[in-house]
């Protein structure tokens, strides 16, 4: 949003409700020149919106961005009032992540063909949206992006040596061995019993790990129970949201191992210049998987195969490219499309191509 609102050529409100939403904390308000607070209520999965719909018949836009979740309802209307009004449509969305039924399809190219530019996140989105028969010329590749200009001042400080920080290895009775490390919520989604069903399977080998989870979630329990009952070395950090936790712990670790889809976890590892590994059923996984460059910056296991992942793991160990040279490789992935001023830029482009400058 910051990167948006530091555009010269177009004039931006960002409309979002001020309040927590799902244990999520809202964006300060202030953080942009011009944020709407616009309340939304939920039925069921359905979400309702009324300033999306009094945003499209607002004569102070040109153009409306909006998420395009077929679940929001009001996006459906307020898509259409603002094509009816003259205004220009742009959908930020996911886009498509997997290859659907005929008529799951229809569906959702009937909801996209309401925007005048549909904008995604990896070029595989767009590759399933031409073949899923979507106008081409009507999809653009935005990326996705996290603060890589926090993550920047961390790791610079790291290598500086002025970044004080708990080192998870310390945390461990052996702390020599591999450090794998997963952050964010622990969910039964994230599938993280297969990481410690593959570190068992690690230890049986006679090549244990070392295991760091910075998070916390309703899989808490159950996973500290299996770590117990598998002899495994795991560390349980608890909910972090501080970078400069989060980041050098990342940024010291052998591997970050998401066995569920990824996300902007593989956006996370590699703006830290460390490597990821999660599994290979693309239809399974978000559109950040496509930062993951195999025996560069990570590497896939097979689909909620344990035994895949350890082999994933330990093959990664055993022939794992100079630290330097990973960090680096990852670290440019990111700066060169995964991050927030080229996510800007790609977004400016788009809507200059449909209203013009001044926007």
């Amino acid at each position: 949003m910051q990167a948006m609102d530091r555009c010269t050529g177009i004039e931006y409100d960002f409309y979002g409700r001020n309040a927590p939403c799902q244990g999520i904390e809202p964006v300060d308000p202030a953080s942009v020149r011009c944020f709407v607070n616009a309340p939304f209520r939920m039925f069921g999965p359905f979400m309702w919106q009324s300033a999306a719909v009094r945003a499209a018949l607002s004569r102070r836009y040109a153009a409306i961005i909006y998420l395009a979740d077929q679940h929001f309802i009001a996006t459906w209307l307020g898509a259409a009032l603002a094509r009816l009004t003259g205004k220009r449509v742009l959908f930020w969305s996911h886009g498509w992540i997997r290859r659907e039924s005929v008529i799951r399809r229809w569906v959702r190219n009937a909801f996209h063909a309401l925007a005048h530019c549909v904008m995604v996140y990896s070029r595989r989105s767009r590759t399933l949206g031409i073949m899923g028969g979507f106008d081409p010329s009507r999809i653009r590749v935005i990326y996705n992006s996290l603060d890589l200009a926090a993550a920047d001042r961390v790791v610079s400080r790291i290598e500086a040596g002025a970044m004080p920080f708990v080192d998870p290895r310390s945390m461990f009775d052996e702390p020599q061995r591999p450090l794998l490390i997963y952050t964010g919520r622990l969910t039964r989604q994230v599938r993280l019993d297969v990481l410690l069903d593959a570190a068992d399977r690690l230890r049986r080998q006679g090549r244990p790990v070392n295991i760091a989870l910075l998070g916390d979630g309703p899989e808490r329990a159950v996973l500290e129970t299996d770590a117990v009952r598998r002899n495994l070395a795991v560390w349980f950090y608890g909910a972090c949201y501080d970078e400069e936790v989060i980041g050098p712990a990342i940024y010291h670790a052998d591997i970050v191992v998401a066995p569920g889809k990824i996300g902007l976890s593989a956006i996370h590892a590699l703006m830290y210049g460390t490597p990821a590994i999660t599994h290979d059923d693309f239809d399974r996984q978000m559109p950040e998987v496509e930062a993951i460059e195999p025996g560069r910056t990570g590497a896939f296991f097979r689909y909620d195969a344990a035994r895949d992942l350890a082999r994933a793991i330990a093959e990664w160990l055993d022939n794992v490219p100079a630290r330097e040279a990973v960090r680096a490789a990852a670290r440019q992935a990111v700066h060169e499309r995964w991050n927030p001023e080229r996510q800007a830029a790609a977004i400016e482009r788009c809507v200059i191509e449909l209203c013009g400058s001044g926007a």
